[in-house]
């Protein structure tokens, strides 16, 4: 998307154009614990936007900068207390207090997403086309079509199969097997917000979602397709 260029002009190579990707497909060692399936990055997809002299902008992991980092501390020390809880009286109210945190989750991405997409604005209007948005699908929080509840993993772990075990020690090929079960239609927390945001400013910004569990050629195709891009 375009608008007026500023009064302040200048002469350089810069294309102008712009895609920005949820953190953990430039860096994988950013996302949950025990659902990275790649070294570093999905090279693929940076590489498909690099050959069209696209420029990356790389956005914030919420989890990292709500959940306590990139072990998600402040989540995994209250996973086996939450965890023992399902199915005794007391399992309302540890539910009660989980939805706070998802509240306050949901305030800390509504605040990120306005300031993500303030500067998307900045870019337009001085003359930048912001090609598009990339989230992951299945995340909590960069879900763009499919997204998860953890509350709800837990309160059906035994239809699941899931484990203490599994949440403490998280292992690729089991959570890679949970994660196809468990996910729901929907947009991640941030997502939600950023898309929220976008048609508040009426600004008409695709929002894709990446599936990282899938072919990764099959979904750069796709992208390349949607967004025009040559392969």
């Amino acid at each position: 998307m375009k608008n007026s260029v500023s009064e302040n002009s200048f002469t350089d190579n810069r294309g102008r154009k712009i895609v920005y990707v949820s953190c953990c497909l430039l860096n994988q060692n950013s996302i949950s614990p025990g659902i990275a399936t790649r070294k570093a990055a999905f090279t693929e997809l940076i590489q498909l936007f690099l050959n069209n002299d696209i420029g990356i902008e790389q956005l914030p992991c919420m989890e990292c900068i709500l959940w306590g980092g990139v072990s998600r501390k402040t989540i995994r020390k209250t996973q086996p207390f939450v965890f023992n809880s399902v199915g005794k009286m007391w399992f309302p109210i540890i539910e009660f207090f989980s939805n706070i945190v998802i509240r306050k989750t949901k305030n800390g991405c509504r605040k990120s997403a306005k300031q993500v997409v303030a500067r998307m604005q900045d870019y337009i209007n001085e003359g930048y086309e912001i090609i598009g948005i990339l989230g992951v699908n299945g995340s909590p929080t960069c879900g763009v079509n499919l997204t998860m509840n953890y509350v709800n993993i837990v309160k059906n772990k035994k239809h699941l199969a899931l484990t203490l075990e599994d949440l403490i020690h998280p292992q690729l090929e089991k959570m890679i097997n949970l994660e196809t079960k468990v996910r729901i239609n929907g947009s991640g927390y941030f997502f939600n917000h950023i898309i929220k945001e976008l048609r508040k400013r009426k600004l008409d910004i695709k929002v894709l979602g990446i599936d990282p569990l899938l072919k990764p050629e099959v979904e750069v195709e796709k992208i390349a397709g949607i967004l025009n891009l040559k392969l």
